[in-house]
């Protein structure tokens, strides 16, 4: 099976759609990679940095920038590599961020428990206040 992975302006640009000619090149690689059964990876690390992107540089709200990102991991043209599907599913955009979230279900596929300075992210199973 053929696979690729699609860093974060890739994704941003098939999110954004801007720059309009290099939007419309991932859109039509996207596609052909769909039709030709190559499955496309977004790992974790790229969905973090398109969130910060999304919300600090096009000024997308968090609650919708987490909505986008879940359709979009969501289409059967995705797989996902990670954990951030779940975490944008369980993600009710109140208390711990998402990248929070997402660092601390990696981390517990390692370890038993994580320590932070982040109140909020303490309030999280398995985070503990150092």
């Amino acid at each position: 099976m053929k696979a690729i992975g699609l860093d974060t302006c890739v994704v941003l640009r098939l999110l954004v759609g801007e720059p309009q000619d290099q939007a419309q090149r991932a859109l039509g690689y996207l596609e052909e990679c769909y039709f030709n059964n190559i499955t496309v990876f977004i790992s974790d690390i790229v969905v973090a940095e398109t969130y910060h992107a999304v919300c600090y540089h096009y000024d997308v709200p968090e609650k919708k920038a987490v909505k986008i990102l879940l359709e979009f991991l969501s289409s059967p043209m995705i797989t996902p590599s990670g954990q951030a599907l779940t975490v944008l599913n369980e993600y009710k955009g109140t208390g711990a961020g998402f990248v929070d979230r997402l660092i601390r279900m990696d981390l517990l596929d390692h370890a038993h428990e994580i320590v932070t300075f982040d109140k909020n992210f303490a309030k999280l199973p398995s985070v503990t206040i150092l």
